[in-house]
C-alpha cells in the first residue's frame, strides 16, 4: 500500500479530480430531487430498450398520454398529502375522498340539476370538511391521524355508496361538451397530457413554493421536526398548521376524483381505490420522511410520475399487470431504505453509508 501524503502535500491533479467528481456525486445522490429523477431517466430507457416490436416507450406519443393520466390522479393525491405528512401526520381517507367529490357532484347534477359550476364547489366544500373534521379530531381531541383517518376511509366509502346507491355517476354529452368540464378534465391540442396533468403540476409548483418560502411552509416542517410542545413554545401555532394541511388534502383529493371524472365522464365507489396508498408511495419514494420534517412536493410529483411510468411501462414489456403492485411495494421498501442511507450520508457519514 502506497504510503499516504505527508500533511501539506499536494495532492496531484488526477486525484484532485477524482476526489472532486466524489463531492459533486456525493451532492447529486443527496439531492431527492435529482435522484429521484435519475430514477426516471433509468426507467424511461429500460422501457425504451425492453419495449415489444420496438413500439418505443418515451418515444410514443399515445404511451407519454397514458403515462400522464396514470400520473395527474395519483400526483395531486400526493400532493395533497406531502405537506401534511411534512407537519407528522397521514390522511388514508384520501382514496375515500377522491370517490366522494365526482360522487357528491354527479349527484347535484342529476337530483338537484344545479349549475355545473356550483355543483363543483359544492363537492369542494364537502371534501374540505372531510379534512376539517379529520385535522379537529386529530390536533384538538388528541386521536393518532392514522386511526382517524382510517375511521373517516370506512365512513367516507359508506357514504359514497349511500350517495350513488350502487349505480355510478355520469356526464351527459352536453356536459362534457362544455366549457367548464374541459378546463377540469379536455385533452390539450397537440400536447401528450390532458387537463389534469397540467392542474396536477400548477398545484405542485403552488405548494412547492408554499413550503419552501413562506411562513407557513416553516411552520410546517417545525410542527414535524420538533414536535407539538417545543413547535408552540417557539411560537409555532402547531395545530392551525395541521388544520390547515389536513383541509388542503381533503380537498385536493377531491378535487383529483373530479378532475378524473371531467376526463372519464364517469365515477363510481371504486373510483380511487387503493390510492391513499399509492400517494403515500409516491411521496416516499419522492424522499418524504415518514416521521415527519422531511421532503418536498416536487419530490412527490416526480414519485407520482415513477409509479405512472411503472405501471404503463410493464404492459408496453408485456409483463402481467399482476406484478404492479407488487413492483410498488418493492419500490417502497427500496427508496425508504435509500433514504434513510442519504440521510446519513447528508449529514456527513459518507464512510458509514458506503461501508457500513
Amino acid at each position: 500500500m502506497p504510503p499516504a501524503p505527508a500533511a501539506g502535500a499536494e495532492i496531484s491533479p488526477p486525484r484532485q479530480s477524482l476526489h472532486a467528481l466524489g463531492r459533486l456525486g456525493r451532492r447529486l445522490l443527496a439531492n431527492k430531487e435529482i435522484s429521484v429523477l435519475l430514477a426516471i431517466v433509468i426507467l424511461f430507457l429500460l422501457f425504451e430498450f425492453f419495449s415489444a416490436n420496438n413500439i418505443g416507450f418515451f418515444t410514443n406519443v399515445g404511451l407519454m398520454e397514458s403515462v400522464a393520466f396514470v400520473t395527474s390522479s395519483v400526483g395531486l393525491v400526493a400532493v395533497a398529502i406531502t405537506a401534511l405528512m411534512i407537519s407528522g401526520e397521514f390522511d388514508l381517507s384520501v382514496s375515500g375522498t377522491f370517490a366522494l367529490g365526482p360522487a357528491v357532484m354527479g349527484w347535484l347534477l342529476r337530483e338537484w340539476e344545479w349549475n355545473i359550476v356550483l355543483c363543483f364547489f359544492a363537492a369542494l366544500l364537502i371534501v374540505s370538511l372531510v379534512g376539517l373534521v379529520n385535522g379537529l379530531i386529530t390536533t384538538y381531541i388528541g386521536v393518532p391521524s392514522f386511526i382517524v383517518t382510517l375511521g373517516t376511509l370506512f365512513a367516507v366509502t359508506s357514504w359514497n355508496r349511500l350517495i350513488l346507491g350502487g349505480f355510478p355517476v355520469t356526464l351527459s354529452k352536453e356536459q362534457k361538451a362544455g366549457t367548464f368540464v374541459k378546463v377540469l378534465g379536455g385533452d390539450i391540442p397537440h400536447m401528450p397530457f390532458a387537463a389534469p396533468f397540467v392542474w396536477m403540476v400548477g398545484f405542485g409548483v403552488l405548494l412547492a413554493v408554499m413550503m419552501r418560502r413562506t411562513r407557513f411552509g416553516n411552520w410546517s416542517y417545525a410542527a414535524g421536526s420538533l414536535g407539538g410542545g417545543v413547535a408552540r413554545a417557539m411560537g409555532v401555532p402547531v395545530r392551525r398548521v395541521k388544520l390547515s394541511n389536513f383541509v388542503i388534502a381533503g380537498m385536493l383529493a377531491g378535487l383529483a376524483g373530479i378532475l378524473q371524472f371531467s376526463d372519464f365522464g364517469s365515477s363510481s365507489v371504486a373510483s380511487g381505490i387503493d390510492l391513499n396508498l399509492l400517494a403515500i408511495v409516491a411521496v416516499v419514494v419522492g424522499g418524504t420522511s415518514l416521521f415527519g420534517a422531511k421532503g418536498t412536493v416536487i419530490g412527490s410529483v416526480l414519485g407520482a410520475i415513477i409509479l405512472g411510468s411503472l405501471k404503463i411501462g410493464l404492459v408496453v414489456i408485456k409483463v402481467p399487470a399482476e406484478y404492479y403492485l407488487g413492483l410498488v411495494g418493492v419500490l417502497l421498501i427500496v427508496f425508504a431504505g435509500l433514504n434513510a442511507r442519504m440521510e446519513v450520508l447528508r449529514r456527513g457519514g459518507l464512510k458509514s453509508t458506503l461501508f457500513g
